[in-house]
């Protein structure tokens, strides 16, 4: 954010720099040269038939023309040459060579400072496009950097998470195993070896789920359109009769590549806990530069007291992974979520990108910190 703040300065500097010696054309200031011109050639040299020394004056009136609109100074430098030809031709019957050199000197001079003048604002454009570029550059990589340290961090938590859940699921495996040798073949064997095997898929599954989660941090963050992802994540939808409505648009996000897990964890929580959901839409709003995403069903909801706990480590009735795996997927590029629906009314997900962080096509320049 620093880098991105400090050449933001520069191309205010660069901009002030060129506005001060190329400023917004006077019209007052240059109608004034040019009447100035007028009465010098008109007054000076036809009526008093002076013809040389106050021609130096057009030069200052091309110069400013040339200075304020570029090329078109020619016409300026044209008009004044045409003029002094016209009068000296009056004034003495002929064309004198020197008025001839005269205005085509004038030509030249408005050629050549015209020239230099487009050259320079074509530069000056060109220049603030690099450092556009250069911009979006650097803040990419210095959200990158950031995003690979969270990831270590991420990584070292998931891998003790699963450790330790895999730890008690084997220990109470065991168990129940030492148990199954001492007892004679009997129903009570035969619910101990059930337990056996629940215990036994409940380890399957949970390295299943965690395996899909090892890649969080790993690869860098990218711009991701939102609605592929949640139609893509909401696929399951198409056999439990749920209408989705999805309102982004070409709306997308700088986030992990693993934030389509993001969407699949909030509907598989909507058909898990909501007993009775028949829709789910996702919408936005922009609130002050910030981006809120809108995730909503119309099942039983949150209570309440489980609110900030539906994201905690372990909560739950499934793996108490899902939810805590997408509040760290968010945290990795600076997003966040908070569940704020209605209890008895449906759920209603809040995912904030701040300002940088979200983009409505390919229009805007991604702005991370």
């Amino acid at each position: 954010m620093q880098r991105g703040t400090r050449m933001d300065q520069d191309n205010k500097n660069i901009r002030a720099w060129w506005q001060n010696i190329s400023a917004e054309p006077r019209l007052l200031l240059f109608t004034a040269l040019v009447v100035a011109g007028l009465f010098l050639e008109l007054v000076l040299h036809f009526r008093y038939g002076i013809s040389v020394v106050y021609t130096h004056f057009f030069y200052l009136i091309v110069v400013a023309a040339g200075v304020w609109y570029g090329k078109k100074a020619i016409w300026v430098a044209l008009f004044f040459g045409g003029l002094h030809v016209t009068v000296s031709w009056l004034a003495a019957g002929t064309v004198p060579y020197d008025a001839l050199i005269r205005a085509l000197m004038l030509v030249i001079v408005a050629g050549v400072i015209g020239t230099v003048v487009d050259q320079m604002n074509t530069y000056y454009d060109n220049m603030l496009a690099q450092n556009r570029v250069l911009t979006d550059m650097n803040v990419q990589l210095d959200a990158s950097q950031k995003a690979y340290q969270a990831a270590n961090t991420k990584l070292n938590l998931l891998s003790g998470i699963t450790r330790h859940d895999i730890k008690n699921q084997l220990t109470a495996l065991l168990t129940y195993i030492e148990l199954s040798r001492m007892i004679a073949q009997n129903d009570e064997l035969k619910a101990t070896i059930e337990k056996e095997e629940i215990v036994a898929n409940n380890i399957l599954h949970q390295i299943e789920f965690t395996k899909n989660y090892e890649d969080i941090g790993v690869n860098a963050p990218q711009w991701q359109n939102v609605a592929e992802l949640v139609l893509h994540s909401a696929s399951v939808l198409e056999q439990s009769g749920v209408q989705l409505d999805v309102s982004t648009g070409d709306l997308e996000v700088y986030a992990d590549p693993l934030l389509t897990k993001v969407f699949q964890n909030l509907v598989d929580n909507s058909l898990r806990h909501g007993e009775h959901v028949r829709h789910i839409s996702v919408e936005y709003e922009k609130r002050e530069g910030d981006l809120v995403l809108m995730y909503r069903d119309d099942g039983v909801g949150v209570p309440a007291t489980d609110k900030n706990r539906i994201f905690q480590k372990g909560f739950g009735k499934n793996t108490g992974l899902g939810l805590f795996l997408t509040r760290e997927i968010l945290s990795i590029t600076g997003l966040s979520i908070q569940e704020c629906g209605v209890f008895s009314e449906g759920v209603l997900f809040l995912i904030l990108a701040p300002d940088g962080f979200w983009r409505e096509g390919k229009k805007s320049a991604p702005n991370v910190t």
